[in-house]
């Protein structure tokens, strides 16, 4: 006995089991994180790519097992988007499997995380247009820290409470950002005078209209950097695939 749910899923791992069949790891709509077994999953064809490739963002549908601690089977799969542009570039790849790994931590099985869902498959439709990684990098961990209810102190200074203009510093341990000149020093990651603006943006606005925002390279490793650093603090993990992203 069981049930059988459908929802949308990207593919975040897979693990290949035997001759045929693997276990995948999918990020979901409705049910968050998902472990399935796929049968026969390493002959399906589906021109360019198969429907449980990497990264492939599709419409499933699974069977749940009464038994505790059984994989889900996967009965069905109709794709809805295969971001082909990701795996034909490796800086893409590279900074897909980056964020597929991020989201991977920081969502749980069985806890429904749509937010997290479609700020993965908006960054992974941006990395077929934008030229740079990092820009796509810096707004997902923006935003996916927002979904968190981990996002830094923007408005004013966490030191002195004035309110944050032109140039700044972000502090993981302080949970914000500074004035330059409340900054205690050490690796503190600073900001020009254009880019709080720039996080702002991102960190406010619908995610649609991320996609028309224009960041130079330098501004955008400049945020992904402080973010970043930011990020890592406070999840108290960073993913194995940073060695991969290109040389900053």
């Amino acid at each position: 006995m069981g049930k059988t749910l459908n929802t949308e899923a990207i593919v975040l791992t897979r693990t290949d089991v035997g001759e045929e069949d693997r276990i995948l790891t999918f990020l979901t709509r409705r049910y968050g994180l998902l472990k399935a077994a796929a049968s026969g999953a390493r002959n399906l064809k589906g021109g360019r790519t198969a429907p449980l490739d990497l990264f492939v963002r599709s419409r499933i549908q699974f069977h749940v097992s009464s038994k505790p601690g059984k994989l889900c089977r996967i009965r069905s799969v109709d794709v809805v988007d295969p971001y082909l542009e990701i795996r034909e570039d490796y800086n893409r790849l590279c900074a897909a499997s980056y964020m597929a790994e991020e989201a991977a931590h920081c969502v749980q099985e069985a806890d429904p995380s749509e937010g997290i869902f479609d700020l993965l498959a908006s960054c992974f439709d941006q990395l077929r247009h934008r030229d740079g990684t990092y820009s796509v990098l810096f707004i997902f961990e923006t935003r996916l820290m927002r979904e968190l209810g981990m996002a830094p102190e923007m408005s004013n200074c966490v030191i002195c409470g004035r309110e944050m203009t032109g140039k700044a510093a972000v502090s993981p341990q302080e949970g914000g950002l500074l004035h330059p000149d409340c900054s205690p020093g050490g690796d503190l990651k600073e900001l020009e005078s254009g880019d709080l603006a720039i996080m702002r943006f991102v960190a406010q606005r619908r995610l649609q209209a991320l996609d028309r925002l224009k960041i130079d390279d330098a501004s955008a490793v400049r945020l992904y950097r402080a973010v970043h650093s930011f990020a890592i603090h406070h999840l108290g993990f960073e993913p194995k695939t940073v060695k991969t992203l290109p040389p900053i």
